[in-house]
């Protein structure tokens, strides 16, 4: 939330003040435009790691509920 609200910080006081150049207006918002993109990465990394733990922790539990609601089967033939 913090890197987002920087970008827009710089979007709105530190673009304006460059506008004279189209070279300096790219160069003042390359830099947060860069921490956004990583910032984004890094927080897809994040919660596809979770997700994979998750995932794992819940296939590692014992299911004890499919034991109490097997119904046994009999070899009446």
């Amino acid at each position: 939330m913090i890197i987002l609200s920087a970008f827009l910080l710089a979007i709105g006081v530190v673009l304006p003040a460059n506008l004279e150049s189209p070279s300096r207006a790219i160069e003042s918002i390359l830099m947060p435009l860069t921490f956004v993109g990583l910032g984004t990465i890094l927080y897809g990394i994040g919660m596809h790691l979770h997700l994979m733990h998750l995932n794992l922790v819940r296939q590692l539990q014992p299911e004890s509920t499919d034991d109490q609601t097997s119904v046994p089967e009999s070899d009446e033939q």
